[in-house]
């Protein structure tokens, strides 16, 4: 496996500031990756070192890794994963479930100039390019952040629902799965006491070729972040609804491991961190890259229509990465 790399770009910055992470096990920054969901095959890592301006990696930098698997959900086993979804929200206690899956494909450009095309078309998002011997190599550009904290101040954000740019209005199935985002949030921070919460109205967030309602959320509190990351993550925008009993159901009935995808990462250095949830993401191995993409499932949901939202965001990663 490569040795630890790692490029980013923030969001709103210009496409050539890049920084990255210089492995130093005195550095004073330590950078987090984590698993949806913690296992023996992903771990929770992490790397101390130091934060540097840096040149845009050259292609051919990172050693890829061979594919081992190279199967891919069907449509029709995520339609049925679907229906038993929209079974069970009519049936149980279950409001809401996010489902995913990924594609894979085969392709011979390199994740370093992949990673400078998305700095350039995704100018709002968090781009990342990460090489770390017990993940493997992750691509992404994510517009959602999870957590961001200065001293005892924090700000996240509830994001949810999707549609293409072209349409004009959110319908209400998408107006619901955002305000349980919020709702969630809301609880969360309640049940730690956090204090001066300011939840802004849901606005438009314009990622590429989709939309998502985005709502700012600032509090003050004195917990520790590494509990506030547990209790807001999963959030319902990758999980679901009840927490619980989403997450028994994307076990029982998602074909594939999420592995990083929709976990998530971020830096901490002395009284400040910043973290994001891993999402629009691909992993890169010598043949090609594996790409994720879910959708949530709400009541009122149609099984047809949740498929192509995943076809469209599949498509829209590839889009930006063949340039």
């Amino acid at each position: 496996m490569p040795e630890f790399d790692l490029w980013w770009r923030n969001p709103g910055a210009d496409s050539d500031e890049i920084w990255t992470l210089v492995p130093d096990s005195s550095g004073p920054t330590t950078f987090y990756l984590a698993p949806f969901e913690e296992s023996k095959e992903h771990p929770h890592c992490t790397v101390k070192g130091r934060i540097e301006r840096s040149p845009a990696p050259m292609p051919g930098t990172i050693p890829l890794p061979r594919v081992m698997d190279r199967t891919v959900v069907s449509k029709s086993d995520y339609l049925a994963s679907i229906r038993s979804a929209l079974d069970s929200i009519e049936n149980t206690s279950l409001e809401k479930v996010v489902l995913s899956r990924s594609d894979w494909w085969d392709e011979t450009s390199h994740p370093e100039s992949v990673f400078a095309r998305k700095c350039t078309e995704h100018p709002n998002a968090l781009v990342y390019l990460l090489s770390i011997p017990q993940a493997g190599v992750w691509l992404g550009a994510t517009p959602e952040l999870l957590l961001h904290q200065r001293g005892d101040q924090f700000e996240t954000v509830s994001l949810a629902g999707t549609r293409h740019a072209d349409r004009e209005n959110w319908t209400s199935k998408e107006i619901r799965e955002q305000s349980l985002v919020t709702k969630f949030i809301a609880e969360q921070l309640d049940e730690f006491h956090a204090e001066n919460v300011v939840i802004e109205p849901a606005a438009d967030r314009n990622y590429g070729a989709f939309v998502h309602l985005q709502s700012r959320i600032q509090f003050a509190s004195s917990a520790e972040t590494p509990d506030l990351l547990s209790a807001l993550h999963p959030t319902p925008a990758v999980g679901g609804e009840p927490r619980a009993h989403a997450l028994e159901f994307i076990a029982a009935h998602e074909k594939q491991s999420r592995a990083y995808y929709a976990g998530y990462f971020g830096w901490a250095t002395g009284e400040q961190s910043t973290f994001y949830v891993n999402l629009r993401c691909m992993q890169w191995f010598a043949e090609g890259a594996r790409i994720f993409a879910g959708g949530g499932i709400v009541s009122g949901s149609d099984a047809q229509a949740e498929w192509q939202e995943t076809v469209m965001k599949l498509q829209s990663i590839r889009q930006v990465s063949r340039g």
